[in-house]
């Protein structure tokens, strides 16, 4: 088995290299394309067929392992529930369609997965809390599910972003998986990986750029979210509980406390906590002048710097002084970059004002 993960890799890569640029004609004809606005950088219409090509090379990945020993119909129902997804954020991509009604979608979806058993079960001693009742595993597996999802699909916003935070995260969690003992899950691990490097050289390109798209950022966060409740069961009642419960709050902090932060903010200032607007942190960084790859990159080298800060806080404070320490990392980082922002913002307010006295 040892070499099954490698082939997941490499035929991943291969076939979402090959996909990409042949599904990004198709949407040029039909439309499938992110136009420019104002509150976007691009100037030229971008296909949004990254998440799509994606989730094409991993099937077919996962189908074509099936003679290596992959039980691809153990997964049948999951990726079913991700196809949906995937599905609803192609329309999404294509006729932006209700807020109301992808969440419905997603509200079901979460449903659909809690009665085939991914469920949150227990808080494993974070806050103190152990075990939960019935009722609040079923909300809070809701929330988690939709949570997680939504937070994804709001970091999809310069280009390398939500790929590099996936590269990390499903790489975190395929030594998680390896800790475990879980091959299949390694293996579908190990597909998201080349798929998503094969899609990093056209999200960084001049000539065939092509974007993520609500397709792939709802099915990247809905693969999270269903990740993490299984690897959660599979640890219970192991020595590895504590290094996956960290990993997991690891590779899901950023996305998720910073939408947390974003709609605090909105809420504060009496707007909707889905209005659009420019307060996430990348565009924060992006207000300092930062190009994408570099905005992406220091992202991510933060997403892993407080990874490493958890893995060895936790060693000493446990989990729940771990997360409150994060939160208030995180939460520095967040606003001296507002700060910064703010500051930008001023300073051209005066240039523009003293530039207007002049000319007068």
């Amino acid at each position: 088995m040892n070499a099954v993960p490698i082939f997941s890799f490499l035929t991943s890569f291969l076939l979402a290299y090959w996909f990409i640029p042949q599904i990004a004609k198709l949407a040029q004809n039909f439309q499938l394309v992110d136009k420019p606005n104002q509150r976007k950088v691009h100037v030229n219409a971008v296909p949004l067929v990254g998440g799509l090509s994606i989730f094409l090379a991993v099937g077919l990945t996962l189908i074509s392992s099936i003679p290596l020993g992959f039980n691809f119909w153990a997964s049948k129902n999951i990726l079913v529930a991700i196809a949906v997804l995937v599905f609803l954020g192609t329309l999404d991509d294509k006729y932006d369609i209700r807020a109301s009604l992808k969440l419905a979608v997603q509200l079901l979806l979460a449903h659909f997965l809690f009665q085939q058993g991914f469920k949150v079960e227990s808080f494993h001693g974070l806050f103190g809390i152990q075990e939960i009742s019935p009722v609040m595993q079923y909300l809070l597996t809701l929330v988690l599910i939709t949570g997680i999802v939504n937070a994804f699909n709001l970091m999809d916003g310069v280009d390398g972003l939500m790929a590099g935070i996936s590269l990390v995260g499903f790489i975190t969690f395929a030594l998680l998986a390896a800790l475990l003992n879980q091959t299949a899950l390694i293996l579908i691990f190990m597909a998201f990986i080349g798929a998503i490097l094969a899609f990093m050289k056209y999200n960084f390109s001049q000539k065939s750029k092509v974007f993520m798209g609500d397709s792939g950022s709802l099915m990247i966060g809905l693969v999270f979210a269903i990740s993490s409740l299984y690897l959660l069961q599979k640890s219970q009642n192991t020595p590895h509980i504590s290094w996956v419960l960290i990993g997991i709050v690891a590779v899901l902090f950023i996305p998720v406390f910073d939408a947390l932060r974003v709609f605090r903010k909105r809420a504060k200032m009496g707007k909707s906590p889905l209005s659009a607007d420019k307060s996430h942190i990348h565009h924060l960084i992006l207000s300092q002048g930062m190009k994408h790859k570099k905005v992406s990159a220091a992202i991510v080298l933060i997403m892993i710097g407080l990874m490493i800060i958890a893995y060895i806080s936790n060693q000493w404070m446990g989990l729940t002084l771990t997360l409150a320490l994060n939160l208030v990392i995180f939460y520095g980082i967040t606003s001296w970059l507002q700060l910064q922002a703010n500051l930008t913002i001023w300073k051209g307010k005066i240039a523009k004002l003293e530039s207007t006295q002049v000319s007068v």
